[in-house]
């Protein structure tokens, strides 16, 4: 059975995490939750906060108590940059999906980018409209608009974090078929074993990729 990693900050959105893990769930997925808010969570996550800041060294609980969001932050998002990958190679999940505004979105990418190209990496953003380069970086980060702001659950919201949890799903669940024509043709570097993809590379190259 795949799992999905649901990461984000569980003290100000634990409501709407936890609406989320039970639509995933509901599918037949198993979840591992991970908590990267400076506060305490509002349910039990598998891997907490302090958890994730000690993977950069840092204490949370300092930074909690001067409620310093900047830090916080930033620690987070450092401590996720190291922990994340640990966790994927240790098999603890198959894709990683997040909801968040500027914050949690900064936290759980910093995460994502820190995983191989492939495995399915979905944050649902305030900022999925913007500028996301600063977000997704070199990375194959899937961005998703929240449309409304990622804070409650109503008709808008639930829609959203549905559809996304059934994205990811989705992600998770698929396998690559077989080719159907085993000779392999050879592009650049890369090696493709679809006609389609070999007309493209003739229209692209010309003489020089026959």
């Amino acid at each position: 059975m795949k799992t999905i990693a649901i990461a984000g900050t569980f003290d100000s959105k634990g409501a709407e995490f936890l609406y989320v893990k039970s639509v995933i769930e509901a599918l037949g997925l198993k979840t591992f939750t991970i908590h990267c808010g400076v506060f305490e969570p509002m349910f039990a996550p598998d891997i907490n906060h302090i958890e994730v800041a000690e993977a950069a060294g840092v204490d949370i609980s300092g930074i909690a108590e001067r409620m310093d969001r900047a830090a916080g932050t930033e620690a987070l998002a450092q401590g996720m940059e190291k922990l994340i990958p640990k966790l994927y190679e240790a098999g603890k999940f198959d894709g990683i999906l997040s909801f968040g505004g500027t914050g949690g979105t900064s936290i759980v990418t910093a995460g994502m980018r820190a995983l191989p190209i492939g495995v399915p990496k979905l944050m649902v953003s305030t900022v999925a409209s913007g500028n996301t380069a600063p977000y997704v970086g070199t990375s194959d980060i899937v961005m998703f608009p929240s449309i409304v702001d990622v804070s409650g659950l109503n008709s808008f919201s639930t829609k959203i974090f549905t559809n996304a949890a059934h994205a990811m799903a989705g992600m998770v669940q698929f396998e690559s078929a077989p080719p159907q024509d085993k000779k392999a043709f050879s592009c650049g570097d890369h090696v493709w074993r679809d006609h389609a993809v070999h007309r493209l590379c003739q229209r692209a190259f010309g003489e020089a990729w026959l």
